[in-house]
């Protein structure tokens, strides 16, 4: 603990010394990023007793901004996990049932950003909401068939499109004047649904980006 405490104080000495160096201003720029995002564990319990358990997972992602002035950052965040989950439920019969499975989370987010220092090495802040889908990749009964050459059969999953909020802390990097790397751990939360708790998950992130 000791030693993370030191580190996070060099840092910050270091992002405040870099101030009089070189900065190219990032008011009245766009930038992209290309993003690997780490989901953490997570469970969700209903209130009929089912329980589903979600293993952490490393996906991908990408977002567009637009930089109003040297600190505030808007934009918007597209991103997708597809965790494996393990769901406990007991069956109309009564009987207990347990289902394993991989799951898909898209997660589209609009992200405030806001850069303490104006320098090219800062820590930051985000706040964010948006909605997320989340696909069982388990078929729901129902198969629907069309045919143009050749008849096509498919079937529905379970799945839900929910309300999601995300926060997070970070240090940003920029290299050059068009490129920066930035990493960040926070929060993210999906209202799963009436009946059951919100899906909370620690989350981390790395991205590379241009500014243009």
């Amino acid at each position: 603990m000791y030693s993370k405490i030191v580190a996070a104080i060099v840092i910050l000495l270091m992002s405040v010394s870099v101030q009089a160096r070189y900065v190219k201003d990032r008011a009245g720029t766009w930038e992209a990023t290309l993003l690997a995002k780490h989901q953490g564990e997570d469970t969700i319990a209903s209130k009929n007793g089912a329980k589903t358990e979600f293993a952490d997972n490393t996906g991908w992602g990408f977002s567009l901004a637009y930089n109003m002035d040297n600190h505030w950052n808007f934009a918007w965040e597209f991103s997708h996990n597809n965790p494996k989950y393990k769901a406990q439920y007991t069956d109309s019969n009564g009987d207990a049932q347990v289902l394993s499975h991989r799951s898909d989370f898209y997660t589209n987010n609009f992200n405030v950003t806001f850069h303490l220092l104006e320098g090219n090495i800062t820590p930051y802040a985000v706040l964010g909401g948006g909605f997320t889908y989340v696909d069982s990749n388990v078929s729901n009964g129902e198969y629907y068939c069309y045919g143009y050459y050749y008849w096509y059969c498919y079937s529905n999953s379970y799945n839900t499109t929910e309300w999601s909020y995300n926060a997070a802390l970070g240090l940003r990097a920029d290299i050059t004047s068009n490129v920066f790397i930035r990493g960040s751990y926070g929060y993210q939360k999906v209202d799963m649904g009436s009946g059951s708790n919100k899906s909370d998950a620690n989350i981390t992130r790395f991205e590379a980006g241009v500014r243009f």
